[in-house]
């Protein structure tokens, strides 16, 4: 799920926003896997327990994301 939304990614014009929190936590995974470089709020929920609106902004697929692309591609075309 992860390549397939970094390939999602990699198709935008960059910078590009998130807003819905499923997109944003997909975001949080690329990044942590050093695959995106992005601004991305912390996590948290107002005193009265409502989801805050977030936005998070994908600024570049790093070198590293662009090998994973490329070697995922190669993959499907070899099957």
């Amino acid at each position: 799920m992860s390549m397939e939304f970094l390939r999602v990614l990699a198709e935008q014009k960059l910078p590009f926003v998130l807003y819905t929190p499923a997109d944003i936590d997909r975001l949080r995974v690329l990044h942590a896997a050093q695959l995106v470089t992005a601004f991305i709020p912390p996590s948290g929920r107002a005193s009265d327990s409502r989801a805050i609106r977030q936005l998070a902004q994908v600024e570049s697929i790093t070198v590293k994301g662009r090998l994973a692309l490329n070697k995922a591609t190669s993959a499907f075309i070899e099957l």
